[in-house]
């Protein structure tokens, strides 16, 4: 089986094809804009592997939480790739869960603990997801300043974002930083949803800043 993977919402963008062999090729986009390469970097993967597009039989993409615009591109590219193709099934999956796998499969004392991946949203507002056990238990979701000082309580924090909300919030969690593993990826991919490519879409978890205002202004 031939799978190609893209990930816009990670701290770099990631194309990575798994070939039949399971031989595995990869392209990491570290630039400014650089979604704008993405198109370049699946040719390139693809020219490296020997095949074609046509033989590829599944892919997976990488629908949230993050940048709107990153995983737009990234549906809009996997669209255009399978444009003749509209009822095709592509897996979909959490890049949180890309990270909170490839930090418990390098330190194996961690999985029976309560881990969290943060993400920023915005300045005061996170994407967070909770995991226990090996088992995600919460989010994604869109939390704010009150969850995380008190709801994160002996939880080990994950991803250089969470760093931020530490510092900013002045929080005593740790943090624990990882780099991504292809390994993880693939299999967080293929225990992903499946959806059809013509249905495909963000995981949309951030309310426009003017509705959050509204509803803001109606519960006064």
């Amino acid at each position: 089986m031939n799978l190609l993977i893209l990930s816009t919402t990670l701290k770099n963008i990631l194309v990575l094809l798994q070939d039949e062999k399971n031989k595995i090729y990869t392209r990491i986009l570290t630039e400014n804009k650089s979604g704008n390469y993405l198109a370049k970097a699946i040719k390139e993967v693809v020219e490296e592997s020997k095949t074609n597009i046509k033989n590829i039989d599944e892919f997976g993409i990488d629908i949230g939480p993050g940048s709107f615009t990153g995983i737009r591109v990234a549906i809009s590219t996997l669209q255009g790739l399978l444009i003749d193709n509209p009822e095709k099934e592509v897996y979909t999956f959490f890049s949180s869960d890309v990270l909170y796998r490839s930090v418990v499969n390098n330190n194996h004392d961690l999985k029976k603990k309560k881990l969290t991946v943060l993400k920023r949203a915005r300045e005061n507002a996170a994407y967070a997801s909770i995991y226990e056990d090996g088992k995600r238990i919460f989010g994604p979701q869109m939390v704010f300043e009150d969850f995380l000082i008190n709801s994160m309580n002996n939880c080990i924090l994950i991803n250089e974002e969470a760093e931020y909300f530490k510092n900013k919030y002045k929080l005593e969690n740790e943090v624990f930083y990882s780099n991504i593993e292809e390994e993880s990826l693939i299999a967080e991919t293929l225990k992903g949803k499946r959806v059809k490519i013509k249905n495909l879409e963000p995981l949309y978890l951030q309310k426009p800043l003017a509705v959050e205002n509204l509803e803001r202004r109606k519960t006064k």
